[in-house]
């Protein structure tokens, strides 16, 4: 009885039992631009487009890429995500295993030789200290930054 009423707390309401091992690990958010990489919307989604499967497709997908170099800066300072979104849409009809290849190369290719040392060396070494997961947060397309994650 003397213990039931050490666990109360003043209003008669039972305080939660929380052992320290099922708390779960803190997770860190590290922003991949600026830190990691310098990376832009246009430049993937050039890149996807100038890899596109059939010749026509490619040269279609090129002008949509051109066009909207030219009104991205306008767009981007109107509303940002609809002008990302209208971006992306320039890779509809291509296949999710497509995106998932042309990611891997242009990670390969072009990010990896162009990864900050400074920013991966603080990144590996705050995962060498401490527990928890590491979040990564930025900009570039989900095709694109996991092969970043599984390299780091």
């Amino acid at each position: 009885m003397e213990s039931e009423r050490s666990s109360e707390t003043a209003r008669g309401k039972p305080e939660p039992q929380v052992l320290e091992r099922n708390l779960p690990r803190e997770a860190v958010f590290w922003r991949v631009e600026g830190s990691l990489l310098n990376l832009s919307a246009v430049r993937p989604v050039a890149f996807f487009t100038w890899n596109a499967e059939s010749f026509l497709e490619r040269w279609a997908r090129r002008g949509g890429v051109a066009l909207a170099a030219l009104a991205w800066p306008f767009l981007y300072a109107v509303h940002r995500v609809f002008a990302t979104r209208l971006l992306h849409t320039l890779l509809g009809g291509v296949s999710q295993d497509r995106l998932d290849l042309l990611g891997e190369e242009y990670f390969h290719y072009y990010l990896e030789p162009r990864l900050k040392r400074r920013g991966v060396e603080k990144l590996k070494e705050w995962m060498a200290t401490n527990e928890g997961k590491v979040i990564l947060v930025g900009q570039g397309l989900d095709h694109v930054m996991r092969p970043l994650a599984q390299f780091l």
